[in-house]
């Protein structure tokens, strides 16, 4: 009993020392680091503290960053296809079967002429080839301000057809447009076709420019033939000098 109570009683001193002992050595180390942190320069404390910033900079990226995921590991990449043979615009519209057209060759014919002639056309398109229409009668409209006046005319056989359009004293009617609208009557079994107001051939009248007069000279009168040959006549030559005789004294040549 007495032994056990000396071991406790050697347990707790050594205990103490030993706790003596560590409180002295951190107590050291702590000095000694307080000291190690005096002495030290301000370039190296520095130099830690944006280090260990840096590190907790890095240690935030890490933490806040997304994880990949692996959702699409091992999928090929979309790629874009363009089919250049597929045609997307609107595709032309086919010819209609029966067409017809008028114009005029000369627009501004001169208020001298008498008559002008209007040109028209009555096609039947067979498989995008245009073949006229004969026999087909056609009829003229000649818009004029003062009245409309109509001229009629059959085709020929391609489909041409030439209508004679009096302009003899329109004088009234210079430098107006003039309208021309075309009705055409084609045989059984082909249906009509109009040159409408929208496609109606048209001409002006004006006044014509007078012929320039032939200017004086231009063409040789025959006094002025005559004048020219009795002009361009040769001249008498003059006559040669008498020979001079030594004895007398020589008389000088005219």
């Amino acid at each position: 009993m007495r032994q056990k109570c000396n071991l406790q009683i050697l347990r707790a001193i050594l205990t103490e020392k030993i706790r003596s002992v560590k409180g002295n050595f951190w107590y050291m180390w702590l000095q000694s680091w307080k000291q190690r942190t005096k002495n030290a320069p301000l370039s190296l404390n520095l130099k830690c503290g944006a280090i260990l910033l840096l590190f907790l900079f890095g240690v935030l990226i890490v933490a806040c960053g997304t994880t990949p995921t692996t959702a699409n590991l091992g999928q090929p990449d979309v790629t874009v296809t363009i089919n250049l043979s597929q045609n997307y615009s609107s595709p032309t519209p086919p010819l209609p079967e029966y067409t017809c057209s008028a114009w005029v060759t000369n627009t501004s014919p001169g208020i001298g002429s008498s008559t002008i002639g209007v040109y028209a056309k009555f096609v039947h398109n067979v498989h995008g080839n245009p073949k006229g229409v004969y026999p087909a009668q056609g009829t003229a409209t000649v818009l004029w301000p003062d009245g409309s006046v109509n001229v009629t005319a059959n085709t020929t056989s391609d489909g041409l057809a030439i209508f004679p359009v009096s302009v003899a004293n329109k004088f009234a009617d210079l430098y107006k447009i003039i309208l021309v609208t075309i009705a055409f009557q084609g045989p059984q079994g082909v249906p009509p076709c109009n040159v409408t107001v929208d496609r109606a051939a048209f001409f002006t009248l004006v006044i014509s420019a007078p012929a320039a007069p032939a200017t004086a000279g231009a063409f040789p009168t025959a006094n002025s033939t005559a004048t020219a040959i009795a002009t361009s006549s040769p001249t008498m030559s003059p006559s040669p000098c008498p020979t001079v005789n030594p004895k007398k004294t020589p008389t000088p040549c005219p």
